[in-house]
């Protein structure tokens, strides 16, 4: 699916912004294997999308688990098969892009997002 994936805080500092554009590109046929992208601001939208699309697992960030109360639940920390840990990786590094995007030009993330609408 996508050569070279590495987390991006495991990448050096100077190569940030050329490998998330070069993950973006490389990985834009994930939005086939995807079912939802979406940019939240809050736990009360993470909760809603859980309830509307009522996924058979969610793997969910520490931070949040104690607000998310959906069955079944892995947390980010626990240790996962490897293809559950390559899909956290690719969320994480998705979740960055689109961050730094948010900041840095809001204009292509409204772009960017619609690549991944369905």
């Amino acid at each position: 699916m996508c050569t070279g994936l590495k987390h991006f805080r495991r990448v050096s500092s100077d190569r940030k912004t050329g490998y998330l554009r070069s993950f973006a590109k490389k990985c834009f046929k994930l939005r086939e294997v995807l079912d939802v992208v979406r940019i939240v601001w809050s736990v009360n939208d993470v909760i809603n999308i859980l309830s509307i699309y009522r996924p058979a697992l969610v793997v969910i960030d520490d931070k949040l688990s104690r607000y998310i109360n959906y069955e079944p639940k892995i947390l980010e920390s626990m240790p996962k098969p490897i293809y559950l840990d390559n899909l956290m990786t690719i969320a994480d590094n998705l979740a960055n892009y689109f961050r730094i995007l948010l900041i840095k030009n809001p204009r292509k993330l409204r772009e960017e997002l619609r690549k991944f609408e369905k």
